[in-house]
């Protein structure tokens, strides 16, 4: 009987081992199958403690999004925090959102459109400071491009579309704004005493949407020809370039031949940069997916990245809303997509996570989403 019962657990073992490697044979992620809104990977499955670090340089990239979910810190908030610019006598308001767990962590600006108000775009900032970074969402309250803004926010996005050419004053107010925040820094913690070495200075992301797009090209080196500001023979227009920055994101950015900006614009440009446009982006007579691309294609080579989302059109990259009716390319948020490719690029640049980057490299997302969204490179 014992020699029997030895002989039926050694052919039990046989048979469990055969199958696990069957299993693993058969599914591309290994012991896992790829679903819709499932964890695909350990990574993704132990980010419960707070005190994690968000990014692992050694982790293998997950096969299919990035990271799923909120990330592993628990975040809190600075509603409005008022900054005065003691030189161009200007008040500039400060919407913080923040890891609430000790350390220092990069610091990414976050520029709104002209129409965007309150919590219609706090999505992406609230995501990114779960993931262990301090995000800064800087507005002028009442300045002159507010004023545009009313009705919903469809209407509200279209009416600032149209009055911002009218008004080149703003074209550098808005870099100089950034500027001056980044200046400010130092000075947050006094003001906000749980900010005491929060913030690494020395890691600073750009980022923006719509007008705040612009606002992020120019900072990341793109030349602005200014009306009726000459710059000087042979020049290719006014610069606002702050080099504290280390890369710059841009969502629905802005082509050549709006608000200064030219074909030469961006020859010089040559930090990280990732552009992010919707398929059914055409606002204004010059806008589309391919104009939006021109930031991606006129600057320098290295290190540059275009996400393209079939089904998604301007406000659906930033807010938590469907794409329009008809055109959605799948059952999940746009917004989704634009979580995890934005996060992957904030990794990859300012934390110098090697698996970010190797995700950014690969097609993972692309075959996640059924070719839903595209990502260039050059």
């Amino acid at each position: 009987m014992l020699r029997r019962f030895r002989g039926l657990a050694i052919v039990c073992a046989l048979a469990i081992l055969f199958a696990c490697g069957i299993i693993k044979e058969s599914s591309p992620a290994g012991l896992f199958s790829l679903s819709r809104g499932a964890v695909v990977s350990a990574e993704a499955a132990g980010r419960s403690s707070p005190g994690r670090a968000a990014a692992d340089s050694d982790a293998v990239p997950p096969i299919g999004p990035y990271k799923l979910g909120p990330g592993p810190y628990a975040v809190a908030e600075v509603e409005d925090l008022l900054l005065h610019d003691d030189a161009r006598d200007a008040d500039l308001h400060v919407h913080i959102f923040y890891p609430q767990a000790g350390g220092s962590y990069p610091v990414i600006v976050f520029a709104q459109d002209a129409a965007a108000s309150g919590p219609c775009c706090d999505a992406l900032p609230r995501y990114w400071a779960s993931y262990g970074y301090v995000t800064l969402q800087p507005s002028r309250r009442g300045s002159p491009e507010e004023s545009h803004s009313s009705g919903g926010m469809q209407g509200r996005f279209l009416e600032a579309s149209r009055h911002t050419p009218e008004n080149p004053d703003m074209w550098d107010s808005r870099p100089e704004d950034i500027s001056f925040l980044l200046d400010s820094l130092q000075e947050i913690p006094l003001l906000v005493p749980q900010f005491n070495e929060k913030m690494d200075s020395d890691r600073v992301g750009m980022s923006g949407h719509s007008l705040g797009a612009f606002t992020t090209e120019v900072i990341a080196g793109a030349r602005v020809d200014l009306p009726g500001r000459p710059e000087g023979e042979g020049s290719s227009g006014a610069s606002f370039a702050d080099r504290r920055v280390r890369a710059a994101l841009a969502l629905s950015p802005l082509g050549p031949g709006r608000l200064g900006l030219t074909e030469r614009s961006w020859d010089t440009v040559s930090l990280p940069y990732m552009g992010v446009t919707g398929s059914l982006e055409t606002v204004g007579t010059t806008a589309s997916p391919t104009w939006r691309k021109a930031p991606f294609e006129l600057s320098q080579p290295g290190d540059k990245y275009q996400v393209v989302v079939r089904g998604a059109d301007e406000l659906s990259l930033v807010a938590e809303r469907p794409a329009r009716l008809g055109h959605a390319a799948k059952p999940q948020p746009v917004l989704d997509d634009v979580e995890w490719a934005t996060l992957a690029f904030w990794d990859a640049y300012l934390k110098g996570d090697s698996a970010a980057k190797r995700y950014l490299a690969s097609d993972a997302l692309a075959k996640y989403t059924n070719g839903a969204v595209s990502v260039d490179r050059r």
